[in-house]
């Protein structure tokens, strides 16, 4: 069965929305606490100084995805998401169908939110549940409580989404088995389309990276780590997803089309702080933080701080190793048959005539995997 349900010709659209009221204490994500009114105005001035000078490239294509993300896009008020789309209409066209999604934090979603981003053509949400333990919310520093999902989720199917998402992260500091079995339970009894389900990953500079160093973090072991993502992984294969990526779970036909987009390495426009574009080979970053990207737009300064043109040979590379994330696989002959060999024999791959794949064990030590590809 065929996954991929886009246009390749097609590029998506990523819009980077930079405000949170609190940052969590694992994200290393581009984002600032900055949350008054006139802070999201200036940077709304500021985006449609980029949306003009970068809508030129992207003349007379169509795009098949809208997606918001951040930060918390589910802050700006309904005024201020409403002038967001005005803009973006006004310099790009989308697919009549398009799929554009929402990511928001429980507690912020408000029936007149959630009905005004319906008028605007919002048709998908990604609702960051990440778990519903409310003892590791508050560890993790997240705004709201578990009851604040199931009321949010509520609020959005009340508004007529029929698509909606849960974000879900495995391996939190001080959580077990019967912690992941609860939210995984609990987040299937809502009705979610999708579910992406994380592994917590500890990244540089953030308040969990710094307890690591001092010891202070309860982190699973290996082993209990693998025990949670195999049983994540069973338990929503039986509540009726099909695992159709590496992270992510879906009811037919709602796989997202945006990620797909990124793992098929197609074409993509980023906008705003931290958003990476890639377009004719060549990707982008024009700014790594907040401030930079105010400083570069308003100096009217377009030369990005990253930019890297891929060879044909670390495309296809690329290229494999995205395909590998889905359960489609890649194609076999764009796979090295040393790797494939080495990699089949340690039960990580499984390969047919024309695809490769990962197995469930491979699904499991996926980097293993990548990292022998990698080479």
């Amino acid at each position: 069965m065929t996954l991929i349900c886009y246009n390749p010709r097609m590029p998506g659209l990523y819009v980077h929305i930079p405000f949170c009221s609190k940052k969590c204490h694992y994200c290393n994500f581009v984002v600032t606490l900055a949350s008054s009114q006139s802070a999201h105005e200036d940077f709304f001035q500021v985006l449609e100084r980029e949306v003009a000078a970068r809508a030129g490239s992207f003349a007379g294509r169509v795009f098949e995805t809208l997606y918001i993300g951040g930060g918390t896009p589910s802050l700006v008020d309904a005024g201020g998401m409403k002038k967001l789309f005005d803009l973006l209409h006004a310099h790009f066209q989308f697919k009549s169908d398009a799929e554009v999604t929402l990511e928001a934090n429980p507690g912020d979603v408000t029936v007149e939110k959630a009905t005004a981003w319906r008028g605007m053509g919002i048709n998908r949400v990604s609702l960051g549940a990440q778990t519903f333990n409310d003892a590791t919310l508050a560890r993790l520093n997240r705004s709201h409580d578990a009851y604040a999902i199931g009321e949010s989720f509520g609020i959005l199917r009340n508004a007529g989404f029929g698509n909606l998402s849960l974000d879900l992260i495995l391996s939190l500091p001080g959580e077990g088995m019967a912690d992941v079995e609860h939210s995984l339970r609990s987040a299937v009894a809502l009705g979610p389309e999708h579910v992406s389900l994380y592994e917590l990953t500890i990244e540089e500079k953030t308040k969990f990276w710094r307890d690591v160093q001092e010891g202070k973090l309860d982190l699973p072991g290996e082993d209990l780590q693998l025990e949670m993502l195999s049983f994540a992984r069973s338990f929503l294969k039986r509540s009726g997803f099909g695992h159709y990526e590496l992270l992510s779970y879906a009811k037919p036909g709602l796989e997202s089309r945006h990620n797909q987009i990124y793992w098929a390495n197609g074409e993509y426009l980023g906008l705003g702080p931290g958003a990476f574009s890639y377009e004719n080979g060549r990707r982008t970053q024009l700014a790594a933080s907040v401030d930079e990207y105010f400083r570069k737009i308003k100096n009217q300064d377009w030369e990005p701080v990253e930019s890297e043109i891929l060879s044909p040979e670390k495309k296809a590379r690329e290229t494999v190793l995205l395909a590998l994330r889905l359960t489609e696989g890649a194609d076999v002959g764009t796979v090295p048959r040393r790797a494939i060999q080495k990699l089949k024999e340690n039960g990580l791959v499984e390969e047919t005539p024309e695809k490769i794949r990962l197995t469930a064990k491979g699904q499991l030590f996926a980097e293993t995997v990548f990292a022998e590809l990698s080479i």
